[in-house]
């Protein structure tokens, strides 16, 4: 379970601070009211953000007391410079079992991101070819509504922008929550294009996001670049009109895809599901997964499959083939086998039905969760700003 796991790594009893990432300085607390760190090893790993194991290393010699702070040296590392970051790992584990803990259970971790590179960039779609890809906008909408990977289509509901998600337990009493959300009409919205031009390779649409009631919630101006007819840029200004809206979900994109485009990968926080402020459990790295993998069936079902800190994605078929996505800076996403309204309305898992396709949403912002069923709502550094906002995302054909 996604909140357990969470828990677990909120309570563990070893925490670690990176006091100096160019030297590898660890501050080490050991938070157990009775036990020595002499009782247990850290294990490290520096993974490149391709994945690669760059070092390792073992220490068993602390003699940490409860309560006290040490600090580590770990060897000086020379880096490679065709790397954008790597991931230190800090793993601890006993060095003898107990009658509930074996020798492979790991007791607690850490992670730190050391930047390298700022200019390098690395993502499996870059050292492959990548496919011809096209596309059309409706010129009702302004959204793109076919997409096609060599001649295959890969969509199956147009790539809108949204700002409402089905509602969490916790969103239904968040004073920022669902109500206000379905006051200002975020969960029916009509995506409307008051105007389309071209210029060179660019396709601008304004539109403006109509609610229920025939109110504009928000306008926006969604460019689309074609670059090397293999990357489709699509850069949006989002603005929204603060006197209806008062509280959003998220700012993004999402649309529909044929069921076979199941499977995911993506370099990101996980594999767990996390949210802005329910995050702590995911390490960044590279995971493999699936949209049915990627669902928690709650008992009541809602929101659900985010992945937070996401550098790139892929959302591909048996045969490898399909989509690939990454941003200008870390987003968060989802992919999941149902509806977003079916879960929304869904009062039980058995009404949960499959109607052959896959969800995804590409965030540049998505709320936390919060505690509203027991305690405080989405605290205000995790709700979504009520503001002008500009965000990007590009699309790559697999």
């Amino acid at each position: 379970h996604p909140h357990l796991q969470e828990v677990a790594k909120v309570y563990q009893n070893i925490k670690s601070k990176l006091i100096d990432s160019d030297k590898l300085i660890i501050e080490v607390k050991n938070w157990f009211d009775f036990s020595s760190l002499n009782e247990y090893k850290l294990n490290w790993e520096l993974v490149a953000d391709n994945g690669k194991i760059l070092h390792t290393g073992t220490i068993d010699n602390l003699q940490t007391l409860p309560h006290q702070v040490e600090q580590l040296n770990l060897p000086k590392l020379k880096l490679p410079k065709d790397i954008g970051e790597a991931y230190l790992n800090l793993n601890w584990t006993r060095k003898e079992p107990t009658n509930c803990i074996d020798t492979s259970h790991i007791v607690a971790y850490d992670q730190f991101v050391i930047e390298v590179n700022k200019k390098a960039k690395n993502t499996p779609f870059d050292k492959i070819d990548k496919k011809r890809i096209n596309f059309q906008i409706d010129k009702q909408t302004g959204a793109v509504n076919s997409l096609k990977v060599g001649n295959k289509e890969v969509l199956h509901s147009p790539i809108l922008l949204s700002l409402y998600r089905p509602s969490t337990d916790n969103d239904k009493r968040d004073a920022y929550g669902t109500r206000v959300w379905k006051n200002a009409g975020l969960h029916q919205l009509e995506q409307r294009a008051k105007s389309i031009r071209s210029s060179g390779n660019t396709t601008t649409a304004e539109v403006e996001l109509i609610n229920n009631k025939e109110q504009a919630v928000a306008t926006a101006q969604i460019s689309y670049t074609l670059i090397r007819n293999k990357d489709l840029k699509v850069t949006v200004n989002f603005k929204p009109n603060t006197n209806l809206v008062k509280a959003l979900a998220r700012i993004g994109l999402f649309f529909e895809m044929p069921q076979e485009y199941h499977k995911v990968s993506y370099l990101g926080r996980g594999d767990v599901e996390t949210y802005a402020d329910r995050k702590q459990a995911g390490r960044i790295g590279i995971y493999e997964t699936s949209a049915y993998r990627m669902f928690h069936y709650y008992v009541m079902p809602q929101s659900t499959g985010n992945r937070t800190d996401v550098r790139w994605g892929k959302v591909y078929n048996e045969s490898k083939n399909g989509i690939a996505f990454d941003s200008s800076r870390p987003f968060q996403f989802s992919v999941i086998p149902f509806e977003d309204d079916l879960v929304d309305h869904a009062t039980h898992l058995n009404q949960l039905e499959d109607t052959g396709i896959v969800t995804v949403h590409l965030d540049a912002e998505q709320a936390g969760v919060g505690t509203a069923t027991c305690g405080p709502g989405v605290l205000p550094q995790y709700r979504v700003a009520v503001q002008d906002t500009e965000f990007e995302f590009t699309i790559y054909g697999i």
